[in-house]
């Protein structure tokens, strides 16, 4: 069976030679050449363009960062889809949104390809050692023929149910990775502040109810080393709680905790951290957490201004939206019933900075929309 692989990430690569030592034929393909120079001192097979492998190869496998690069190689001109053979198998180990891995999936079926979403867990040591946690979505008989696959780079294999099924485990999973996260930062931050010694903290806890996988990784791996080079970084750990939001807000299932958890990641994504481990969220809070303090709330009134062109802009408008949240500079937006116009709600350190924020809005620069801004203070109640 010839395999290809694309994405030689800190994940991917890994993965991909211990296929190769598996005694797979393996093509290797990465944006970045040293990755695939890596791979193919390992013993994997390199040089050959994306369009090639989907005409050769019998099973095509992806790991790749973020969404949109998963429906460009999938989808896009040139992608896998438009240009593989029928009876291609197609395996994602990304992680994603279910409605994107079923989008791919008819797609494929629709070309007589097979697709397989297979997020994995277990994070860089997981990938080298072979012993991922592999969650699949798809067909069962498709999942059996390429099971010794699976087992070749991971240890705990599961196939959940259809497609998309394997994803939604892999975001609750994350989910619970992204308040453990959180959770063991601020207790580790707290610990320092009441002067305790973080390694009696951690030899404790390990041994009491608080014990969880994340803390002792977060502690033995990178604070306790002083050092956060990304094993997985934070900024995709924030992506991964941004689809758990989407997913929950899909179904209508409110997560407290878990959207203020995403907040917190958007916060230190925005502060630079977001190329660092995950486990930087400790030095983030340490070094950088009373800048939280030092951010107020900005209500910005939206007034209509001139209907046909709210409407000719509106996309553009909601996109703009869209990079603000991702910037961690969003609370919440939304427009009134009335007619009236729009508010956005901007998390700021000043007046000046909200307006130059607003003043790139499309509403704006195109005249559709006027603007006030103000200072609006967040009253924090409890929910009982």
């Amino acid at each position: 069976m010839k395999l290809a692989f694309v994405g030689l990430g800190n994940m991917g690569l890994p993965m991909a030679r211990n296929l190769v030592k598996a005694g797979y034929e393996v093509y290797g393909l990465n944006r970045s050449r040293g990755k695939e120079e890596a791979f193919a001192a390992a013993g994997g097979k390199i040089g050959r363009t994306l369009q090639e492998l989907a005409e050769q190869v019998d099973v095509i496998m992806t790991c790749l960062p973020m969404p949109a690069d998963v429906e460009r190689v999938y989808l896009g001109s040139g992608g896998i889809i438009p240009s593989g053979r029928r009876g291609l198998i197609l395996i994602d180990f990304s992680t994603v949104y279910p409605e994107l891995n079923r989008k791919i999936a008819a797609a494929a079926q629709e070309a007589g390809m097979d697709f397989l979403d297979a997020p994995v867990s277990g994070g860089t040591v997981g990938a080298e050692q072979g012993t991922l946690s592999v969650m699949v979505g798809g067909a069962q008989p498709v999942f059996e023929r390429v099971r010794p696959i699976f087992e070749a780079v991971g240890s705990n294999i599961y196939h959940v149910g259809e497609v998309g099924s394997g994803t939604v485990v892999k975001l609750l999973n994350q989910l619970m990775v992204g308040i453990h996260t959180e959770a063991a930062s601020e207790a580790m931050n707290l610990a320092d502040r009441m002067g305790l010694s973080k390694e009696v903290v951690h030899e404790i806890l390990s041994k009491s109810f608080a014990q969880s996988r994340i803390y002792d990784r977060h502690y033995t791996l990178f604070v306790k080393q002083e050092q956060f080079a990304p094993g997985f970084a934070l900024n995709l750990l924030h992506k991964d709680m941004s689809l758990v939001q989407q997913m929950a807000e899909e179904t209508g299932m409110p997560l407290p905790i878990g959207a203020i958890t995403e907040r917190l990641l958007r916060h230190a994504n925005l502060a630079g951290y977001g190329d660092k481990d995950m486990s930087g969220m400790y030095a983030y809070l340490r070094e950088q957490g009373t800048e939280l303090a030092k951010r107020k709330y900005y209500a910005v009134l939206l007034p209509m201004k001139d209907e046909e062109k709210s409407r000719t802009y509106r996309a553009q408008h909601l996109a703009f939206l869209e990079e603000q949240r991702n910037l961690g500079r969003l609370f919440a937006n939304g427009k009134f019933t009335d007619g009236w116009g729009g508010l956005v709600i901007y998390i700021a350190r000043n007046e000046d900075e909200v307006r130059t924020w607003v003043e790139q809005d499309p509403y704006i620069v195109e005249g559709a929309r006027g603007y006030e801004i103000h200072e609006w203070d967040l009253v924090k109640g409890h929910v009982y």
